[in-house]
């Protein structure tokens, strides 16, 4: 009896044994294939595809504190703005911070510094369009959440997709624009 039981386990043991290997390698060739979109709505309620192909991506974690540090980032990201191959996305948290009656106030505001900051680029020489800069409120936390940002962060936060839409580098607590620019030219 004790023989016929532990031939058992032993057939169980080879099982999960099989089981595990096989789910490693579905895993792993998952992990190979491009990854999955991660999309959200950008301030016109259009959606934006943020590992999307054909360009690279920069996605900017930013909040309402971080709106002098995320504004440093921006303008040190102007010489790359004007490429067809680059997209700068930025997702603001607003998680909890906005009672949904006041979220197209919010949107009107986005608005008005988008135009702007399409003036400011326009001056500077820079041609470059909201297509190429969305910038998306987060009310729900569910962009954020693909992202890989899960909480509320005092510093910004990047991640950079090539043109496959794979992610190429991600850095936290950005503090210095120098710092991020390096590795922009480094990957373009």
């Amino acid at each position: 009896m004790l023989r016929n039981n532990f031939s058992a386990l032993a057939a169980l043991g080879r099982w999960v044994l099989v089981f595990t290997v096989l789910l490693g390698r579905t895993v792993s060739a998952g992990a190979a294939d491009p990854q999955v979109s991660i999309s959200g709505q950008d301030v016109n309620g259009h959606a934006v595809a943020l590992n999307g192909k054909g360009h690279f991506t920069v996605v900017m974690y930013t909040n309402p504190d971080l709106e002098d540090a995320s504004r440093e980032m921006t303008l040190a990201l102007d010489p790359y703005r004007s490429r067809s191959d680059f997209t700068l996305v930025r997702v603001v948290d607003l998680r909890g911070n906005v009672p949904p009656e006041m979220r197209s106030i919010v949107r009107v505001q986005i608005r008005k510094e988008q135009v702007k900051e399409c003036a400011r680029l326009k001056k500077a020489g820079v041609v470059a369009n909201s297509d190429q800069s969305p910038i998306i409120p987060d009310f729900s936390g569910s962009t954020l959440d693909a992202l890989g940002w899960s909480s509320v962060y005092d510093q910004v936060h990047l991640v950079v997709y090539d043109p496959q839409g794979r992610e190429v580098k991600r850095l936290e607590a950005v503090t210095d624009a120098k710092q991020m620019t390096k590795v922009v030219d480094s990957i373009l």
